[in-house]
């Protein structure tokens, strides 16, 4: 079995010439939005991650985002599509301090979202407990109205 899984990532190597594919040199940063403005076909913008850490970025029109506005609706799009709205949408989430996640290479961004807080395992907890509670509430009143069956009907008797 090992000499297979051996053969195989040989095979696999020597087709792909021999190179190794790394991840690209893209990082991350959750933060809010300090400042915004238009530098001619760019939109730059000046975050601050958790840690108090500033980043002056721009937003070019190969630039990806989603971002959610006021109303709870989802805008996707680049900054090509109708800059001014980009920019309204971005001063919104500025001073609303709606975090966002970009996601940049230099000092251009390739994608910005509005970041996505819910984490799933943290509320199956709150789901859990709330289940539990509501058992335990419902199982009580059967007891409750089982003792008070119990205790008509001895009187009947």
């Amino acid at each position: 079995m090992k000499k297979t899984i051996l053969f195989l990532l040989l095979i696999s190597s020597l087709i792909s010439g021999g190179n190794l594919q790394a991840q690209d040199n893209d990082q991350l940063v959750n933060g809010f939005i300090k400042a915004v403005n238009i530098n001619n076909q760019n939109i730059n913008i000046f975050l601050v991650d958790n840690f108090g850490n500033d980043f002056n970025l721009d937003i070019t029109p190969e630039t990806e985002i989603g971002i959610e506005t006021q109303s709870g609706e989802r805008w996707v799009g680049n900054i090509s599509q109708d800059q001014n709205y980009v920019l309204n949408l971005l001063e919104e989430a500025q001073h609303s301090l709606e975090p966002i996640t970009v996601k940049y290479s230099g000092g251009k961004i390739t994608s910005l979202v509005s970041y996505e807080s819910s984490n799933i395992k943290n509320n199956l907890g709150y789901l859990a407990g709330s289940f539990i509670f509501l058992a335990i509430l419902f199982f009580g009143y059967i007891f409750i109205i089982n003792n008070k069956l119990k205790f008509i009907s001895s009187k009947n008797r």
